[in-house]
């Protein structure tokens, strides 16, 4: 029982960061169609940027926003510059086309950093002591409590901002029926412009808490970005952002608890298992997203 309480705990930690991570790819997903692998780029560069900041002696909270304003405004470049371009080829072209170049943004992304900062780690300090901490036998850090709360926040936040704003009502507009949401008047580049901001600013603060409890490094996206597609995937493409974290959640915990069976340098094969079991009983993601993806008008000034 202490061992599963351990596990429980972890469970519930990762599994918050994976909720979060979920979210924002899934809702750039679900309301663009584009499959964003480059949300590793967005990811690795919201890190690098407040720890750039803070090393020039930007206090934290500024550096920290500095970092989710960099990662969304290359998550918007990324979309307006690269993506949209392709939008007005087929859509089984486009979709490719799209994850290719997606791709290309990650190998370019990944070794510019390396080139201009080099490999090694490097940390972003909390800006607070961080405490060991129990309840019973089962032990956790005050950083840990930290991001729990910090990646619900952030989901309730959107979530509530999505149900409740106008724009978000435009935003949930495009992602449920964006032929009707043309119809009346909704301009869907723009909506897709804010997604992609809210996607890459989401993911970003996990980015920022991942980078205080380990260490920022070059590839350090790769590893979240195929998390994010598990999650949005299993939670189905276009869920609602709630359903969509509840999945990154339960995903977190049960590659916690197979710690039970397997030894922990095998937990992330159940990652695997997870995507292996859903594309057998499922339509593989390739047909759901190109399903997503002919539903949509091409924009605006789409080439």
């Amino acid at each position: 029982m202490d061992l599963f309480s351990q596990l429980l705990a972890n469970g519930i930690i990762n599994g918050s960061s994976y909720a979060a991570l979920g979210l924002g790819f899934g809702l750039i997903i679900g309301v663009t169609g584009r499959f964003h692998f480059a949300y590793a780029t967005t990811y690795a560069v919201t890190a690098y940027a407040a720890i750039g900041a803070h090393d020039h002696s930007v206090p934290l909270i500024p550096a920290i926003l500095i970092g989710l304003l960099a990662g969304a405004a290359l998550g918007v470049l990324i979309e307006w510059f690269i993506y949209r371009p392709l939008e007005g080829a087929s859509p089984t072209l486009a979709l490719l086309s799209i994850f290719i170049s997606a791709l290309g943004i990650v190998i370019v992304g990944e070794n510019t950093i390396r080139l201009w900062l080099g490999s090694r780690s490097q940390l972003l300090e909390p800006g607070f002591t961080v405490k060991g901490l129990s309840i019973g036998n089962t032990t956790f850090t005050s950083l840990d409590v930290v991001t729990v709360c910090v990646m619900w926040a952030v989901i309730l936040v959107v979530a509530g901002a999505i149900r409740y704003t106008r724009p978000g009502r435009m935003v949930d507009a495009v992602r449920v029926n964006p032929e009707m949401a043309r119809v009346v008047g909704i301009d869907s580049g723009h909506v897709y412009l804010v997604v992609f901001a809210i996607g890459s600013a989401v993911a970003g603060a996990a980015a920022i808490l991942g980078t205080m409890k380990y260490a920022a490094v070059p590839d350090m996206g790769n590893q979240p970005v195929f998390i994010a597609f598990v999650v949005a995937f299993l939670a189905g493409v276009g869920s609602s952002p709630i359903r969509t974290a509840v999945a990154g959640l339960a995903i977190g915990i049960i590659e916690s608890l197979s710690g039970l069976w397997l030894s922990s340098q095998w937990s992330q094969l159940v990652v695997f298992g997870i995507l292996f079991i859903y594309v057998a009983v499922q339509p593989i993601p390739f047909k759901a997203l190109l399903a997503t993806r002919t539903r949509r008008a091409p924009l605006v000034g789409a080439q």
